[in-house]
């Protein structure tokens, strides 16, 4: 396994004094807080090294510095050799490459011959899916009986992309399938599958990579139907159909890595980003929400205000790099941006900790200061899939009658890889009952969120 990062690398610039290792731990436990308590108050960047002088992990601030980050592809690389090593030479060898973690020539042909999916066609099919699912879940039942909105919005999450993804009905067997692909990631954060890289049967590393076979050998069993059969609106039969002006076309591998991708980046982010967003509505009395220009300003707020993604995914430095007159940034090091840290920058957003959605409304501000899908050639290919399905879904939700917020104590926690959850189910009913929460939200969340007390 490649190291993840070199402490051996230096850089002038200042940062919080301590161990670089136990820093860089401290920072990828809890990016959120890290960033938020020990580099938010005192450093500016726009490089700032997570320990004082050592360049192994540096955090990119400020507009110049994330303009860069996002756009110098030839600097900032996706990290393809970090964690996710696999066996060579097997079918299932490539489960991890896709468009995520391409760079270069490579990202251009996959990003180019993914992009039928998200053509207005295949989107207009996927708003009348999410129109369907909505009809079977707890938010459309009215029943007055509480539930976890979280695990509400994980489940119609989970069913959206098995129908337009798979082309799949979200039956007892697909669910299985779904739950086995995101496994496959969640699997990667335990450090003993990479301490020993042997494929033993009692390995941590052999029981994963046979994880991965499996669900590889259904994802191309899958692969091969959808390729026999005649084009139909899924995405997966869309890739199996696209040849592209060259005769070009997406291997069974390479289709397979990337459902894997886009089933990892869009699956607990959408459901995260609906749960902060309809809780901001929830938690703000007097809001309204009656056409879809103020639906769209309260998700852009609420994306802003409390990100789902608050770090971005890591880059390694290709070469040495300066920016803005900083300290020049060592080749090997790994950066990252913050959405969380940009999103708050008081100059780009007055007031960062309040919740108004009225600024959407009044000015619009730079790409680079909002970014809750990346920006330019790197934004993520399923944003417009993530944001139809967040919209269609909420508007749907508040159709149906507001709901009543039954839990008001709510921390903010990096729980999956780099996506934000709630620590705790967050309770809601829909029905006859008060709409208004039993008191002012708190928690962790309100470090983000400076909410004021009711009345």
């Amino acid at each position: 396994m490649a190291k993840m990062f070199d402490t051996a690398l230096r850089v002038d610039a200042a940062g919080p004094g301590g161990i670089p290792v136990l820093n860089n731990l401290r920072f990828l436990r809890h990016p959120a807080w890290y960033v938020l308590d020990r580099i938010a108050p005192e450093h500016p960047g726009p490089v700032v090294p997570l320990t004082r002088g050592n360049g192994s992990v540096v955090l990119l601030r400020g507009e110049e510095a994330v303009r860069r980050y996002f756009t110098d592809n030839d600097v900032f690389h996706r990290l393809s050799d970090g964690l996710f090593t696999l066996p060579e030479g097997r079918p299932w060898s490539r489960m991890f490459d896709a468009v995520l973690t391409f760079n270069g020539e490579q990202h251009r042909r996959a990003r180019k011959l993914l992009m039928p999916i998200v053509h207005k066609s295949a989107m207009e099919h996927y708003a009348e899916v999410f129109a369907v699912t909505f009809k079977r879940t707890r938010f459309a039942a009215a029943d007055g009986e509480p539930f976890d909105m979280v695990a509400e919005f994980l489940d119609i999450t989970r069913a959206n992309m098995l129908i337009c993804l798979l082309g799949l009905e979200p039956d007892e067997e697909n669910v299985r399938l779904a739950h086995a692909v995101h496994r496959l990631l969640q699997a990667t954060l335990n450090p003993m599958v990479f301490m020993y890289q042997q494929e033993r049967a009692w390995t941590p590393y052999g029981r994963w990579t046979r994880q991965v076979a499996g669900v590889y050998d259904r994802l191309a069993e899958i692969i091969e139907r959808k390729r026999a059969e005649e084009p139909r609106r899924d995405a997966l039969s869309i890739l199996c159909h696209t040849i592209d002006e060259n005769g070009d076309s997406l291997t069974t591998p390479e289709i397979a890595g990337e459902l894997h991708g886009l089933f990892v980046a869009g699956f607990e982010t959408t459901a995260m980003s609906m749960t902060w967003a309809l809780l901001t509505i929830l938690g703000t009395p007097g809001l309204e929400v009656s056409d879809q220009e103020q639906l769209d300003a309260v998700v852009r707020e609420s994306q802003r205000l409390i990100p789902t993604v608050p770090l971005s995914l890591p880059r390694r430095v290709t070469r040495e790099v300066e920016i803005k007159g900083a300290p020049p940034i060592p080749a090997g090091a790994l950066a990252f941006a913050a959405p969380l840290l940009e999103h708050r920058d008081p100059v780009a957003f007055p007031d960062p900790g309040a919740f108004l959605p009225s600024r959407w409304t009044d000015a619009r501000p730079s790409p680079y200061a909002f970014l809750p899908f990346g920006v330019g050639q790197r934004r993520c290919l399923g944003a417009s899939f993530a944001d139809l399905q967040i919209r269609t879904t909420l508007a749907l939700i508040l159709a149906s009658g507001r709901p009543r917020l039954l839990t008001t104590e709510v921390d903010y926690q990096i729980k999956s890889g780099a996506t934000a959850f709630p620590k705790k189910p967050i309770m809601v009913s829909m029905g006859s009952g008060p709409s208004a929460a039993a008191g002012p939200v708190t928690g962790t969340v309100t470090k983000l969120w400076n909410r004021p007390a009711a009345g």
